[in-house]
């Protein structure tokens, strides 16, 4: 128990730091999302397509897909 404490504590140290990095590189995005919506931010840098694992009740990650054994969609935004 001692050991699983202290492992504790040191993880949480290291949350607020990684918690800033993690807001500040996604921030601009999360913003341009609730700016312009999902279909213009995407027209805005195509690489964010990349990231949609879900549109409209459709998987649309080819990983994830491939591990469930399920049919992939295309996000067709």
């Amino acid at each position: 128990m001692t050991a699983l404490l202290g492992c504790l504590s040191t993880a949480a140290a290291c949350a607020p730091p990684a918690t800033q990095a993690l807001n500040n590189a996604t921030h601009r995005y999360v913003e341009m999302h609730a700016n312009h919506g999902l279909a213009e931010s995407c027209t805005l840098v195509p690489s964010l397509v990349r990231g949609i694992n879900t549109h409209i009740g459709q998987l649309t990650c080819p990983a994830v897909c491939q591990r469930l054994g399920l049919e992939w969609q295309d996000p067709r935004l």
